[in-house]
């Protein structure tokens, strides 16, 4: 009997990233549509490189390896699209490595890791390995800017003076940046598929996106008009890929919908600082990180406030 709650939690932990596993499909095929068969090549050494590992530690430590644990296929595709799609494979063989062995093994598996393991592994390869993670010089004869990222135009205080044409580039993802998370459109799709299969989710994803919106703003990286700031803000980088896919991880989510709505965002708020003074043009997995350890102080802060304030209500029903 003892078991049987932990055997419950792993069936729906698989569930959970078998829907995220669907929805990374399209992203995917965008990615071999834009860059050809050497992304697809990325994606498999990112997922080989999880699952290898993750095989490789239970034997060591002489636990059961699952082949239904899909977590680790999410992983290494999560990495993988969020890599230019010119990047050296041992770049993101050794981010899905250090993902695994470093946020998910040592915790239990990815339904007990207090870490999104996907955002440490990137975290990771992005300190140990900044130029390559950064680099998008190949495959981009036909993209928007030619090499030069919106994350790196931003990070740089220029802008590009947005028309009906470019933005369209722009929310397709036709634009040099990871290979698999600019779609703005897309992204929005992905949101839809969350909303029918876990809708309570995505009340962090909007903390998040509205706190971008509202900082993009106040506080504008670039000389230009409002719709200009925050459109090219959520479009850079991976933001809109960690408001879907790894803030809504079921593992560091608070239980209660506000705790989600307030975690989400000050992760948004200390992703958007974090570009603002940081020196990496992409921030949003250590501001998920960070924030990471955040989620049990928000969520018993606001138990307090709550179970204080319906003391207080019975309180006043008694003087009544």
């Amino acid at each position: 009997m003892a078991n049987k709650p932990q055997k419950q939690n792993k069936v729906k932990a698989s569930q959970i990233f078998g829907d995220y596993i669907v929805m990374l499909i399209a992203p995917c095929i965008v990615s071999v549509m834009y860059y050809g068969t050497r992304a697809a090549w990325v994606v498999l050494v990112s997922i080989l490189s999880a699952v290898i590992c993750d095989m490789a530690a239970s034997l060591i430590l002489r636990k059961n390896f699952s082949f239904r644990d899909t977590s680790n296929v999410f992983i290494g595709v999560a990495i993988a699209m969020m890599m230019p799609a010119g990047v050296p494979f041992y770049v993101p063989a050794v981010a899905s490595a250090a993902a695994v062995l470093t946020a998910k093994i040592p915790f239990g598996g990815s339904h007990k890791a207090p870490f999104v393991p996907a955002a440490a592994g990137f975290a990771i390869a992005s300190v140990c390995f900044k130029e390559q993670v950064f680099n998008y010089t190949e495959s981009t004869a036909d993209k928007l800017l030619g090499a030069q990222s919106l994350g790196s135009l931003l990070a740089n205080g220029n802008s590009v003076q947005l028309n009906l044409g470019n933005t369209f580039d722009i929310l397709v993802g036709n634009i040099s940046g990871p290979m698999g998370t600019g779609c703005g459109i897309l992204m929005l799709v992905c949101c839809c598929y969350l909303f029918v299969r876990r809708k309570s989710a995505l009340l962090a994803t909007a903390g998040f996106i509205g706190a971008c919106v509202v900082y993009a703003m106040l506080f504008p990286r670039i000389n230009a008009s409002v719709f200009s700031s925050i459109v090219l803000e959520l479009s850079a980088g991976s933001l809109l890929f960690g408001a879907v896919f790894l803030i809504t991880d079921p593992a560091t989510l608070p239980k209660g919908g506000i705790s989600r709505v307030i975690y989400g965002a000050v992760c948004g708020i200390i992703c958007m600082m974090m570009r603002a003074v940081g020196t990496y043009e992409e921030t949003v997995c250590f501001a998920i990180l960070f924030t990471n350890g955040f989620s049990p102080v928000i969520e018993a802060v606001l138990n307090y406030f709550g179970s204080l304030s319906l003391t207080k209500g019975k309180g006043a029903l008694k003087n009544e």
